[in-house]
């Protein structure tokens, strides 16, 4: 019996996953599983544009989230892996090779890289924090967890990184 995540698997269900995955024209729809994993690592980048809307004083919502603005910076610079991997998914073509289908290559391991430097930035907060313990830390867990769990795990995922990857 084989595992649920199995690299190694059979030609039927090869046919199967393309059958599953693939619309009414063949081509590989967007999981939208993953756009909440991108979302969730470009959290600095969400709350920059939602900051922009506060007219009177844009800062006042970036320092509910961030206690300076390295912070913010650091932030942004974490989640420039996934605005790539966000930009080559919304290029990429399979109809010809392009600039994006040749970085959908290389997504897995940016966005994990980019999911690595950020679990260091949330160690650092708790140690700035003392341990201190809140809702909004803890959601920020869970989710880092559930990004990780994702990404390793989702045959959709697996199955749209390497469909774009090898036209």
């Amino acid at each position: 019996m084989k595992k649920s995540g199995s690299a190694q698997i059979s030609a039927g269900q090869q046919l199967y996953e393309k059958a599953r995955y693939l619309d009414k024209e063949g081509r590989a729809s967007f999981p939208l599983s993953l756009l909440l994993v991108i979302l969730f690592q470009m959290r600095g980048y969400v709350a920059g544009i939602i900051s922009i809307t506060f007219a009177e004083d844009r800062t006042r919502l970036l320092k509910l989230f961030y206690t300076n603005t390295e912070q913010f910076g650091v932030m942004l610079l974490v989640g420039l892996p996934a605005l790539v991997v966000l930009l080559a998914t919304a290029f990429a073509a399979e109809d010809d090779r392009n600039w994006a289908n040749a970085v959908m290559r290389f997504a897995q391991p940016l966005l994990m890289l980019s999911l690595l430097v950020d679990a260091v930035l949330i160690g650092w907060l708790f140690v700035e924090s003392y341990g201190a313990f809140s809702f909004g830390r803890a959601a920020i867990v869970f989710g880092w967890f559930i990004c990780i769990w994702y990404l390793l795990n989702s045959r959709r995922w697996r199955f749209y990184r390497s469909h774009l990857s090898n036209i």
